[in-house]
């Protein structure tokens, strides 16, 4: 298991583990972003990465990557 930051840029991958404020996890989860989740990973920078599912393209902070392990 990685963190989400660590996955490189058009790299497919599911998510194992998420962890953060609830109103942070309420966010992603009405995104459908929650453990079990394939997501793709569409841009990693420094600063922020650039996260889709079928439905949704979100732009995630560095450290909020952090705590969501792929």
């Amino acid at each position: 298991m990685q963190a989400l930051s660590e996955i490189r840029t058009g790299a497919v991958c599911t998510i194992k583990w998420m962890f953060g404020t609830p109103e942070v996890l309420e966010f992603l989860h009405r995104h459908q972003l929650q453990e079990g989740s394939t997501i793709r990973v569409i841009q990693n920078r420094v600063e922020n990465l650039i996260i889709g599912t079928d439905a949704y393209r979100i732009v995630i902070d560095s450290d909020a990557a952090q705590m969501i392990k792929v």
